[in-house]
């Protein structure tokens, strides 16, 4: 009988499982139950999960995720809280844990697995943003400034309806370490023109840090953020101190392609890697029409509103689509340079609007070494492009080939997906279906 099996061992045996197959064996029955709830108890004992897919789809509702499992080749629906998962973006995702912009523009930390969510300062405590308050003293616009701090105000600000705002200003979203313990730091980097901005947990604001702009993607190691630029410099911030200025402990590249996108993740041996993303036919405008729209999201404008109401201001970035290739660096921080490397050997990325993680796929049976798994990051796909086919794929090092993930799709175009590597600390049977 399963009940008869000692609580110890069958810890020992659930520590073992992903999330799968721990609701199945927290269902099996009371004993074994009993073993799973003391196991999530102490959550760092169970093993890290394969990274898997976090998607929305209308056939699911608007309050429903799905996730593609990685290791069954298989979606599974988790119930989330309000506000619905449907009606947000998703700029983020680390330890378990998605960044989301409700539609008043509102960022929350949600734990897909187990239902936690965490309310982040207010929106209008970045430096460029101002509510706008109607006659009952409520928040019905948001004025947006194009404010660097390098320079002076180039434009007069900008107005949005609460749910354009997160269209125009968020980029992507890190995270220090598990929300769940309370000490962690949460990093945006924002526009006008990519800077960062950063909150520690239990803040009530956005703290900005005016130094530069055009960051691309960020880490943490050894409790310094490394941020990387358009051009592939890199940064360093110790926001633990109270000035928090930057370090530059690798120099951008003189003539670095404009089309070219830089990641920066950091490997099981400790070392920075700087990805580039390489658009390879990039003088020709390729039409992705292998695969249907399954999911088609409803048609939407997106503007800028007037503060005398005038006709609202139609605003549209073309989508254009190139094949993706990648190149891989490792950061010398003593010799501050890059030293290219040809194969990642049994290490696999993982790259989009997730922070970029590096894994040894020896730990992870479905993953396959020397490849990179990655999703549609373009920022600009918001702007008429929302029912584009999604480029996203596992690029092979070895022979410089994509295939895709799975076909046919099975999740909608927006949110786009991203990865997620599934936290199940204090994990919610309930809310798998």
């Amino acid at each position: 009988m399963p009940g008869g099996l000692p609580a110890d061992v069958l810890m020992k045996i659930f520590a073992t499982l992903e999330v799968p197959d721990l609701v199945r064996a927290g269902s099996v029955c009371s004993s074994w139950l009993h073993a799973y709830n003391c196991l999530r108890k102490f959550g760092a004992c169970i093993q890290p999960q394969t990274p898997s897919l976090i998607y929305t789809s209308k056939s699911s509702g608007a309050s429903a995720a799905g996730f593609y499992s990685l290791l069954e080749n298989k979606p599974y629906t988790f119930t989330l809280p309000d506000p619905p998962i449907r009606s947000r973006y998703l700029i983020g995702s680390a330890y378990g844990w998605i960044v989301t912009a409700d539609e008043r523009s509102e960022l929350h930390l949600v734990n897909p697995i187990t239902g936690d969510q965490i309310a982040l300062p207010s929106v209008t405590t970045i430096e460029q943003v101002k509510p706008i308050y109607d006659n009952n003293g409520a928040i019905h616009m948001y004025g947006y400034s194009r404010y660097t701090g390098a320079e002076g105000y180039l434009d007069p600000p900008s107005v949005f309806r609460l749910d354009k705002l997160r269209d125009y200003i968020f980029y992507k979203a890190f995270l220090s370490s598990d929300p769940f313990t309370g000490n962690y730091i949460v990093v945006l980097i924002h526009h006008p023109y990519w800077q960062i901005s950063f909150a520690r947990g239990r803040d009530d604001h956005w703290t900005w840090l005016p130094y530069h702009a055009c960051y691309t993607d960020c880490a943490f190691k050894d409790e310094l953020l490394y941020a990387t630029l358009v051009d592939g410099e890199i940064h360093a911030y110790d926001i633990n101190d109270p000035s928090v200025k930057p370090r530059v402990v690798m120099e951008g590249l003189k003539d670095c392609p404009p089309l070219y996108k830089m990641y920066i993740a950091q490997a099981p041996c400790g070392d920075l890697l700087q990805i580039w993303k390489v658009p390879e036919d990039s003088e020709q405008e390729v039409e992705d029409v292998s695969e249907p729209d399954l999911d088609p999201p409803d048609d939407d404008e997106y503007f800028s509103v007037s503060e005398d109401g005038s006709e609202p201001e139609l605003e549209t970035v073309p989508y254009r689509r190139y094949t993706t290739a990648f190149k891989v660096y490792r950061v010398d921080l003593t010799a501050k340079k890059l030293v290219e490397i040809s194969s990642l050997g049994d290490n696999v990325l993982f790259l989009g609007l997730n922070q970029s993680l590096c894994l040894c796929a020896k730990e992870y049976p479905q993953l396959k070494g020397n490849h990179i798994y990655f999703t549609d990051d373009n920022e600009y796909m918001v702007f008429g492009s929302k029912n584009k086919c999604r480029e996203m794929g596992v690029f092979n090092l070895d022979n410089k080939m994509s295939e895709k993930i799975v076909s046919p799709r099975i999740w909608s175009n927006w949110p786009p997906p991203v990865w997620i590597v599934p936290n199940p600390r204090k994990m919610n049977l309930a809310l798998l279906n």
